[in-house]
Order: C-alpha cells, then sequence, then structure tokens
C-alpha cells in the first residue's frame, strides 16, 4: 500500500491552498497513494499576534468541502492542519477526510505559547482520536504533542496502525523530527507520518523534513526544505507485530505484552 507525505507552500489565501491541496490529492490519488498527509496550519497560516487576528484567520469546517470532493471521487485519504473557527472557539485542528467524508478530526490538546497557539482554545470533550478507514486504524496528534509520550503511546494501546503528526517546526525544534519521531515509531511499532511546513510565516522558517518511519524505526521518506509529495510502500503487518523474536524460545521480546501500567505513574 502506497502512502504519501506533502511538502508544500501555502497559498496568500485558504481558499488558495485548499485548491492546492485538492489538486495534489488528486495527483497522488492518481499514482496509487492511499493516503496523502499535510502540515500543521497549512490551510490558515499559524502566525497570529491576537486573538481577534486568529478568528478572522480561521476557517470553518465547510471550507474543506473541495478536499471531500477529491476524496469521494478518488477514495484517498486527506489528513490536513488549519485552524478551526467552530461556534465561539478556535482550534489547532488537522482533519482526516474519506470518501464518505470527515472521518475524524483531532483538536490539539497541548497548546504551546507561541504562534497562534497561544490564543487557541483547549477542547473540553476529548474522545481518543483514533479512526477506522479502509486502510486501516489511524491516529492523529498534532506537532508539540510529539512530546508528550503518553499520546502517541495511548493511539498505539488503542490499535493505531498509523499515527499521522502534522506539524510546524523551526530550526530550533529540529531534536523532533530528528530524533523524537524515530523514537515514537520504535517505541510504539507503529508507522509514523510527519508532514511538516517548509515555509516562512510571521518571520519563522520551517525546517521542512516531512518523514515516513517504519515500526522498526528505519526511515523510508525524508523530504529536505523542497516542496513535493513524497510517496513509499508501506506493509500494515509491521504495526500490527508487537513482538521481536530473533530466536523462537530463546530471544524474545514482547514491549507490549510485557508492560507493567500498575507500577507507572503519570
Amino acid at each position: 500500500m502506497k502512502i504519501s507525505v506533502a511538502q508544500i507552500h501555502p497559498a496568500e489565501h485558504p481558499t488558495q491552498t485548499i485548491d492546492k491541496v485538492a489538486a495534489l490529492a488528486r495527483q497522488a490519488a492518481e499514482e496509487g497513494s492511499r493516503l496523502i498527509t499535510f502540515a500543521e496550519c497549512l490551510l490558515t497560516g499559524g502566525s497570529f499576534d491576537s486573538r481577534e487576528d486568529l478568528e478572522r484567520g480561521a476557517i470553518a469546517i465547510d471550507a474543506l468541502t473541495p478536499l471531500l470532493e477529491v476524496s469521494a471521487l478518488t477514495g484517498i485519504l486527506i489528513v490536513v492542519g488549519f485552524y478551526e473557527r467552530h461556534a465561539q472557539s478556535i482550534f489547532n485542528t488537522a482533519a482526516l477526510i474519506g470518501p464518505q467524508g470527515i472521518i475524524g478530526l483531532h483538536r490539539k490538546r497541548h497548546l504551546p505559547f507561541m504562534i497562534g497557539d497561544r490564543f487557541t482554545d483547549r477542547p473540553q470533550e476529548w474522545t481518543v482520536p483514533i479512526f477506522d478507514t479502509e486502510i486501516g486504524r489511524i491516529g492523529l496528534a498534532i506537532c508539540y504533542e510529539i512530546r508528550f509520550p503518553e499520546v502517541v503511546r495511548t493511539l498505539a494501546l488503542e490499535g493505531a496502525d498509523i499515527v499521522v503528526l502534522p506539524a510546524a517546526w523551526p530550526e530550533q525544534a529540529r531534536m523532533l523530527p530528528d530524533i523524537f519521531s524515530t523514537v515514537r515509531a520504535a517505541e510504539n511499532m507503529v508507522y509514523f507520518v510527519a508532514p511538516n511546513r517548509n515555509d516562512m510565516d510571521g518571520g519563522m522558517q520551517f525546517i521542512g523534513t516531512s518523514h515516513i518511519i517504519e515500526p522498526s524505526g528505519k526511515t523510508l521518506v525524508r523530504a529536505g526544505l523542497e516542496d513535493g509529495v513524497f510517496s513509499v510502500e508501506i506493509d500494515l503487518a509491521k504495526a500490527r507485530n508487537k513482538s521481536l523474536i530473533r530466536d523462537p524460545g530463546v530471544f524474545e521480546v514482547h514491549p507490549f505484552r510485557d508492560r507493567l501500567p500498575e507500577t507507572y505513574r503519570l
């Protein structure tokens, strides 16, 4: 099964960026990809100086209609990030879109004091953001949430095959794509997909390096700073095997079976 991570510069207006995302999703589907993922806050931008600016820049779910149409037409799944206007709230949201419509939303709960997240609301209601799809179970997290091991572990314990973490990482956060992503994939034995921004927003230059890592911790795809759609074939059986057996009956490691949650403190 082929999946893709997209690394692109957004256009000047959300509607133009949505059209750009739709075109790339259609192209990826034509090339055989079943899933394409895009970065955090890609549709709206992420740099806002006040709550008022954020409210003006956020978009409602209805704005995603062109993406729903592409998914319905081609069957490709799409994950994309944006600031969402919902009633009186503004959320930093990642949407998972499928042929039947919006499969699920993840509204970022771990909010760093930076960019638009300074003025963003934390959702009061929460369920584990993991969703059954035609290609497997997909879990969602967003950017800063990679710093909390419990986030991805929770998704893995709920049966995630693929964890998608849309990101907006600048140079100061390089440790996250360089180290944390590999650890999160390997410790949870999941495919870890992290589309990052590669543009400049509000004076902050993002570093690209969008990547896909397999459950062993091996990097399958890693972009530079360039625009592009980067695809790879994956085998979900690797994410569903939670044991490492080198020599049956002699050398076996079962990281999930051997957990002792009663001894842990959160």
